[in-house]
């Protein structure tokens, strides 16, 4: 026979001793919500389950008995409190179901102090929820809460189906990534839901936003062209509800809004710019008319503008950074005046830079962004908004848009001045410090805004040893390096080698999305080369 490890015989004697130790609920509930390794915690659930599941039907002790929801409960929760394995979710559900049914057989037997509860089929349809079984155990939660409706009709009142209920069954649904009309079973459980609340046969399944939330979600990402459309009609339903059959519980939020919002962003339709703006604008109506609680906020406005962005980069909209820069004034007013859901951060400040740095075909853009990421800085450090505390990205778009500028030698030289005090306010800051698409952008306005080629050479030898030194040279760098300067320089600065060649040390800080772009582009390069 195999000696056992000291170690396996030292947790075996824990579970025995905690087994036999912890017999009253409340302990056995301080034992499942301590610290101990979550292994332990699975092996002392299942002898417990066990102990309980393989006595004889009818002969459980009241004690026993007020131990199964507990451990129900406990097997239902094990993700969130025990940090246990998503591989053992079917083994979760089997065991909190094999209790359940385990009440349900002593209560048959005679027992009286077998009862189960709302709860206790809650735990069985959330244990199966967060099984990760996909859309078997969405379909066995939804199985259950039927089940839980019509013993309730059919006069069991310890089962009535409750709020808890129908939320866990639509959420089943909406975590089930395997079937494709996931949002549409989801939304037959909601209407089922209304109308069973509706016609009376159950007061406790009244709904409320939370209700629509998820339903709304599951619309929003599943990329169905129908997609935006079902999550509109939801916010209409919700609105029907409120105003005409006053639910108000089921009253739309500023949440909900955003929701159908990205679920127009996402939808990639040529037309979703205009319809995002049109919700906006309805949000923005409705709360001036006393509505506050579909207010838009910060994550409405962001939406709004991120939905300009295929006008800009795809259509090349002349107007599109300008619509993105009137709303995000419309956003400072708001905060500024007092409205703290308005909070700018980072990421807007960031797109709506961007967007003139792509509309080369505005005169004077380059200000423009500059203006943006002016107005950046001063909310961050004048009115203290920690969120829009100013990085590299902003700054580097900003040189972009100088590099890009079109014109006089006059304007050019204007654009290089702004980008080198920009470059330079760059370098000031911990936060802000050059990366090497900051470098390559910068080395792209030397070469084409600089007009005189000795100015140009100098400047490019000071920026290239501040690159080496910060080892930023991406490929893009040394290429607009390469065609910044004279021959005579390039070949000084590198000794006329190729980009390969070069040391590893300037190159150590470029990130992995430029080395895996230059890797790709050497590839192609390759492949070229080798064709006949």
């Amino acid at each position: 026979m195999p000696k056992r490890s000291r170690s396996s015989s030292f947790v075996t004697a824990a579970i025995v001793s905690a087994a036999l130790i912890f017999t009253a609920p409340t302990r056995i509930n301080a034992y499942i919500t301590s610290g101990l390794p979550a292994h332990t915690h699975r092996a002392f659930l299942r002898k417990l389950t066990d102990d309980i599941c393989n006595q004889s039907i009818g002969s459980l002790s009241p004690e026993e008995m007020s131990t199964c929801p507990m451990l129900m409960s406990a097997w239902a929760t094990a993700p969130e409190k025990l940090n246990l394995s998503s591989d053992n979710g079917r083994e979760r559900a089997l065991a909190v179901e094999g209790l359940l049914k385990r009440m349900i057989d002593e209560r048959r037997a005679g027992n009286t102090e077998a009862i189960a509860v709302t709860e206790d089929y809650n735990a069985v349809m959330k244990a199966w929820s967060m099984s990760g079984e996909g859309s078997k155990a969405a379909l066995r939660a939804e199985q259950i809460l039927i089940q839980m409706q019509d013993l309730y009709q059919s006069g069991d009142k310890n089962v009535q189906p409750n709020l808890e209920s129908f939320q866990i069954a639509i959420e089943a649904w909406t975590r089930s990534s395997d079937e494709p009309n996931a949002p549409a079973r989801a939304q037959q459980i909601l209407e089922w839901m209304i109308n069973t609340y509706k016609s009376g046969a159950n007061d406790k399944a009244q709904p409320n936003t939370l209700c629509f939330i998820p339903v709304l979600k599951a619309w929003a990402s599943s990329r169905k062209l129908e997609g935006p459309i079902m999550a509109e009609h939801l916010i209409m339903w919700m609105q029907q509800l409120q105003f005409q059959e006053e639910i108000e519980s089921a009253k739309p939020t500023t949440l909900c809004f955003n929701i159908v919002m990205s679920s127009w962003l996402k939808s990639a339709d040529i037309t979703s710019e205009k319809r995002i703006r049109q919700i906006f604008e309805y949000m923005e109506s409705s709360s001036k008319k006393g509505n506050v609680d579909v207010q838009p906020d910060a994550g409405s406005y962001n939406i709004v503008i991120s939905s300009i962005s295929p006008a800009v980069k795809k259509f090349y909209d002349m107007g599109g950074a300008r619509r993105a820069d009137k709303i995000l004034a419309r956003l400072e007013s708001g905060y500024l005046n007092g409205d703290e859901t308005l909070r700018p951060d980072s990421i807007i400040y960031n797109q709506v830079i961007d967007y003139w740095a792509k509309t080369q075909s505005v005169r004077g853009h380059f200000m423009k962004a500059r203006d943006v990421l002016d107005r950046q800085v001063k909310m961050f450090r004048e009115e203290n908004v920690r969120k829009c505390r100013p990085d590299v990205t902003g700054y580097t778009s900003v040189i972009a848009a100088c590099a890009s500028t079109y014109g006089t030698v006059k304007e050019k030289r204007r654009s290089f001045d702004m980008a080198h005090l920009t470059f330079m306010e760059s370098c000031a800051e911990k936060y802000t410090q050059p990366n090497d698409v900051t470098y390559g952008v910068m080395f792209k306005a030397v070469g084409r805004l600089l007009n005189n080629s000795d100015e140009q050479d100098k400047y490019a030898r000071t920026l290239f040893k501040l690159c080496c030194d910060d080892g930023y040279l991406g490929e893009m760098a040394f290429m607009r390096m390469k065609a910044a300067v004279s021959n005579v320089v390039y070949k000084e600065l590198t000794g006329g080698k190729t980009y390969e060649e070069l040391p590893e040390e300037w190159q150590r800080n470029v990130t992995k999305r430029q080395k895996k772009y230059d890797m790709r582009k050497n590839s192609a390069k390759k492949s070229n080369q080798l064709r006949p």
